[in-house]
């Protein structure tokens, strides 16, 4: 029962994430005004760094998106059994998508070096490893899987 509830929140959140960022990414430019007339910030003085920014902010908030939505699949896998070849190709997207936002990052250190940019790529790197270890521990429940069902 807690598995279940666990999941069912899971799932929810998940899909309240995936409409917040729709809505995020979709209203980044008003939000990024919003935010240079509430705060002094010394970058956006710099020509041409809200072009950049709102560029950026796009360019990692759309993938981020699409790794939501692979969660999203994932969850509805449960319960018929999440150790599929689908979960196992979702991780291995999902792994490119963060070893492509990581790589974001650190493109981003080529023009506006900070440490939070410098530790989002890590983190992001880190992730994605991590996204493929899964993967591939996943890709071996799926072959001990098939060899439990073959069997009689």
């Amino acid at each position: 029962m807690k598995e279940q509830l666990a999941s069912r929140i899971l799932k929810i959140s998940l899909y309240v994430i995936f409409v917040l960022g729709i809505i995020g990414t979709a209203t980044l430019p008003f939000m990024l005004e919003y935010y240079a007339g509430l705060f002094y910030d010394s970058f956006f003085v710099v020509p041409g760094y809200r072009l950049f920014i709102i560029i950026f902010l796009t360019s990692v908030a759309i993938p981020g998106l699409w790794i939501i939505w692979e969660m999203i699949l994932m969850l509805r896998s449960i319960p018929k059994g999440p150790f599929i070849k689908r979960n196992v190709q979702a991780l291995n997207r999902i792994g490119f998508i963060l070893l492509g936002i990581s790589a974001l990052f650190f493109a981003k250190l080529l023009f506006y070096i900070t440490f939070l940019t410098m530790a989002s790529g890590f983190i992001f790197l880190i992730f994605g490893i991590f996204a493929f270890t899964l993967a591939s521990l996943f890709k071996q429940a799926v072959i001990y899987k098939e060899e439990n069902d073959l069997t009689i």
